[in-house]
C-alpha cells in the first residue's frame, strides 16, 4: 500500500482540471490521515459500542479488529440448557454435597469453576446456579473470547449480569496469574451482583496457575439418568411413557448410569418414538449399535482364512456408513478407493477378479434402494456408529481414514449429492469426538466447486453448542495468519455471508473484516458479503465499521488493521445498501468526519485507485438526479476532495467521452475549492 499523501506539501503548478483555482498544501486545521501514528501494540478501546439486545436487556462491548476481547451472546428463553435448568425439570447433579455448596460459592466468591467432563451437563448446571443464586441477575450471556491467551482482562462487568465462560479444550497452558486474577475479577463482579460460571474440564484446570481457583471449583458430575430422562418426558407432556422406564431393557442402562448427554439423547428418541415397539431398538442405538458393528466386522470369511476378503468387506462396510443412502457406484468407488490406500491394487484384472458388486454390497448387508444403497434403515443412528467405532478402533489409521474420506468428498467424479453425504458424517464425526482435524481438512481439501460443502459443514459446526467455539476460533485464526490461501479466505467470506453471519453478526464480522484485508480492493466476494449483513443486520454493520475507523485513526492500529478496515469499508459502500448506512450517519458530525478521512485515504492508496474511481462513478450515477440525497452526497464529496492532494483522483471522473467537463463533479470541484479557500483566509492572520 503507497501513501501519497507524503512529500505533496510543496506548491506545485496546475496540471489539471481539478488543480484549478486551488492550492496543493493541506488547509490549516485539516483532520490527521486515517491510521497515523506509531502502534504501541495495545488493543484500542473507543467510545463506540455495540449493544445487543437479548430476552431480559441490553448488554453494551466494543468490537475491534485486533485485540482481546470476550463477546456476550445473549441466553434467550428458547435455549434447550435455560429450558432444562427450570425449577421442576432441572435434576442436580449426583454429588448432591458439592452441588450443594456450589451456589454458596458463586455467592461468595463472584465466580465459580465447573470442572468436569463435556457431556455432563455443565451448562445447564451453569443455567440453573446463575438463577437461583442470592439476587439472580436480570441477565445471562455467554462469553465468546476472541483473544491470544484467557485472560480476565477483556471480560465484562456488567452489573446485575450473569456471565458463562467455557474454557474446555485450552490450546495450552494458561499464564501464571490467570488464576490469581480470576479471584480478582469474581470480587469486582460480587460488587456489581454480578456471576460468572467457567466451565472447565479435569484434563485443563490444573497445575500452579489453576491453584487460587481452588476454593471455588467444584467437580460435577452427571444427574442420575433415570431421573433426568424422567424430567425430560413429562416436560414434553410424555408421562404415559414415565412407566416404560421400568422395563427390563433399561435395566443395563440404569446400573451404568450414563452421562446427562447419553440420558438427554434417550429422552428424546424416547418422546419421538411412535410406540413401546421401539425400545428394544432404542436401547441398541443408545449402546452405539457395538453388538451389531462387530457382526458386520467379523465376517464369515474370517473363518475361511481370507484376510483379504474380510478387509474388501469391512471396507465396504465403512464405505456404506460414509456414503449412507449414496449411489451404488460412488459406493464402490469410495470402497475401492480406501482398498488402494491400503495397499491392494484395483487395476481392471483385480477387479474383474474379485467378487461381483452385488455379492460385496451383500456381504456388508447393504441393501439397495434403486441405484442408492443403505445399511439397515431400522437401526436409526447405525452408518454414524459405524464410524465412530471405525475412529475408536483404529485410532492408529486415524490419518489414513481422514485422507480418505475427505478426498472422496473431494472428487469430483463422486455426484455433488453424494459428495454432501460424506460431509455431513464427517461433520457428525467431528462434533462427536471433537476431532478438529476433520474440520481443517475440509477446509483446506475441498477447493474449487467443492467448496460449497465446506461452507456448509463449517457453518453448521460454528453452532454447535460446544465444538462451535473451536470452529469459530478456527475461522479466525485462519484470516490472523499473514498469507493464508485463496481457498480459505473466500471460505471464511462465505460463511460469514451466510446462515450464521446473519445468526452471529458480531462475531462473524470480525471475521470478515480480517478476511478483507486479504482481498483486493473492491473484492466482488467481500462486497457481497458486506451487503447481505447490512440487509438483514444494518445496525451491526454500521456499528463495526464505524468501530474499525475509529481504531484505524487512533494511531494505535496496525498497517494489517488499516488494510483490513479500509478494504472493509470500500466494500460496505460499494453496494446500495451499504451506502444507504454510511449516508444515514451523514447527519453525525464524528460519524462524517470519519467517513471523509475513510475516503480520503482511500483516494491515497495506490491499490484502491480503481475500485475508488468506480465506486465513486456508481454514486454519481445514483444520486446525480436523486432530488432527496443528491445535495447531501455532493456535500460530502465536497468534504472528502476539499484538500488539493487528494483531487488527483477527480481527473479521470471529471473528463466525459465526449472531452466535456461532466457537471456533477464540476460542481463537486467549485465547493472543495471554496471550502479550502475559505480555510486558508481564515488560518491567515
Amino acid at each position: 500500500m503507497i501513501d501519497h499523501e507524503q512529500g505533496r506539501q510543496d506548491r506545485i503548478e496546475p496540471t489539471s482540471p481539478s488543480a484549478e483555482l486551488v492550492e496543493p498544501h493541506e488547509p490549516a486545521g485539516s483532520p490527521p490521515p486515517l491510521g497515523g501514528g506509531e502502534s504501541n501494540g495495545q488493543p484500542h478501546s473507543s467510545s463506540v459500542s455495540f449493544t445487543h439486545s437479548g430476552m431480559h436487556g441490553i448488554q453494551a462491548y466494543n468490537l475491534h479488529l485486533n485485540g482481546d476481547q470476550a463477546i456476550p451472546i445473549p441466553v434467550t428463553e428458547s435455549d434447550a440448557d435455560y429450558k432444562a435448568s427450570q425449577e421442576g425439570r432441572f435434576v442436580p447433579p449426583r454429588n448432591a454435597d458439592q452441588w450443594a455448596a456450589a451456589s454458596k460459592l458463586l455467592d461468595e466468591y463472584g465466580i465459580i469453576v465447573l470442572c468436569a467432563a463435556q457431556g455432563t451437563g455443565r451448562r445447564t448446571a451453569a443455567m440453573r446456579l446463575l438463577r437461583t443464586v442470592t439476587n439472580p441477575p436480570s441477565a445471562i450471556f455467554d462469553l465468546d473470547p476472541e483473544w491470544s491467551k484467557p485472560s480476565v482482562h477483556p471480560l465484562p462487568q456488567e452489573a446485575a449480569t450473569g456471565y458463562i465462560l467455557d474454557l474446555s479444550d485450552l490450546p495450552e497452558q494458561p499464564g501464571e496469574r490467570l488464576g490469581t486474577d480470576l479471584v480478582g475479577h469474581g470480587a469486582e463482579l460480587r460488587k456489581n451482583n454480578s456471576f460468572l460460571v467457567i466451565l472447565a474440564t479435569p484434563a485443563d484446570w490444573y497445575g500452579h496457575w489453576a491453584d487460587p481457583t481452588l476454593p471455588f471449583t467444584v467437580r460435577l458430575e452427571s444427574p442420575d439418568a433415570k431421573e433426568l430422562v424422567t424430567a425430560e418426558l413429562r416436560a414434553h407432556h410424555r408421562d404415559d411413557r414415565v412407566i416404560w422406564l421400568e422395563g427390563k431393557e433399561f435395566a443395563d442402562i440404569w446400573t451404568a448410569n450414563p452421562s446427562a448427554r447419553a440420558a438427554w439423547r434417550l429422552a428424546d428418541r424416547l418422546i419421538r418414538a411412535s410406540g413401546p415397539e421401539q425400545i428394544q431398538a432404542i436401547v441398541n442405538e443408545l449402546g452405539d449399535w457395538h453388538t451389531e458393528i462387530e457382526n458386520l466386522l467379523l465376517s464369515k470369511d474370517r473363518v475361511r482364512g481370507s484376510d483379504s476378503q474380510l478387509l474388501s468387506t469391512r471396507v465396504m462396510v465403512w464405505a456404506g456408513a460414509l456414503l449412507h443412502g449414496g449411489q451404488r457406484r460412488s459406493v464402490i468407488k469410495a470402497a475401492d478407493d480406501l482398498l488402494t490406500r491400503l495397499g491392494l491394487e484395483r487395476k481392471p484384472a483385480n477387479v474383474l477378479t474379485d467378487a461381483t458388486t452385488s455379492s460385496r454390497l451383500d456381504g456388508a448387508k447393504i441393501t439397495r434402494n434403486g441405484d442408492r444403497a443403505f445399511h439397515d434403515k431400522t437401526m436409526e443412528g447405525l452408518p454414524a456408529a459405524i464410524l465412530r467405532h471405525l475412529w475408536d478402533e483404529f485410532p492408529t489409521q486415524r490419518d489414513l481414514l481422514r485422507t480418505w474420506a475427505i478426498g472422496i468428498a473431494a472428487d469430483r467424479t463422486i455426484p455433488e449429492e453424494d459428495a454432501r453425504l460424506v460431509t455431513s458424517a464427517l461433520l457428525k464425526l467431528a462434533v462427536h469426538r471433537h476431532d478438529r482435524a476433520i474440520l481443517d481438512g475440509l477446509a483446506s481439501d475441498l477447493q474449487g466447486p467443492r467448496r460449497v460443502l465446506a461452507v456448509e459443514a463449517l457453518t453448521e459446526a460454528a453452532g454447535d453448542a460446544e465444538f462451535g467455539r473451536y470452529v469459530r476460533d478456527r475461522l479466525r485464526q485462519w484470516m490472523d495468519a499473514k498469507a493464508p490461501s485463496d481457498n480459505k479466505v473466500d471460505l471464511v467470506i462465505e460463511i460469514c455471508a451466510g446462515t450464521w453471519g446473519i445468526n452471529q453478526p458480531v462475531l462473524a464480522l470480525t471475521r470478515l473484516g480480517k478476511a478483507a484485508g486479504h482481498k483486493d480492493f473492491g473484492s466482488a466476494a467481500v462486497v457481497h458479503a458486506f451487503q447481505e449483513l447490512a440487509l438483514r443486520r444494518p445496525e451491526h454493520v454500521r456499528k463495526a465499521v464505524g468501530q474499525w475507523l475509529s481504531d484505524a485513526e487512533s494511531g494505535q492500529a496496525d498497517e494489517a488493521v488499516r488494510r483490513q478496515t479500509l478494504r472493509a469499508f470500500l466494500a460496505l459502500v460499494a453496494s446500495d445498501a451499504g451506502t444507504d448506512l454510511v449516508l444515514n450517519d451523514v447527519p453525525t458530525p464524528e460519524a462524517r468526519l470519519r467517513l471523509v478521512r475513510a475516503w480520503q485515504k482511500l483516494l491515497s492508496t495506490d491499490a484502491a485507485v480503481k475500485a475508488v474511481d468506480r465506486q465513486l462513478t456508481r454514486w454519481q450515477e445514483r444520486f446525480q438526479d436523486d432530488p432527496e440525497r443528491r445535495e447531501l452526497v455532493l456535500d460530502l464529496l465536497a468534504d472528502i476532495f476539499t484538500p488539493p492532494s487528494r483531487r488527483s483522483g477527480l481527473d479521470g471522473l471529471m473528463v466525459t467521452e465526449e472531452s466535456a467537463i461532466d457537471p456533477f463533479w464540476r460542481e463537486v470541484l467549485e465547493r472543495a475549492a471554496y471550502r479550502y479557500r475559505t480555510s486558508e483566509e481564515a488560518s491567515t492572520p
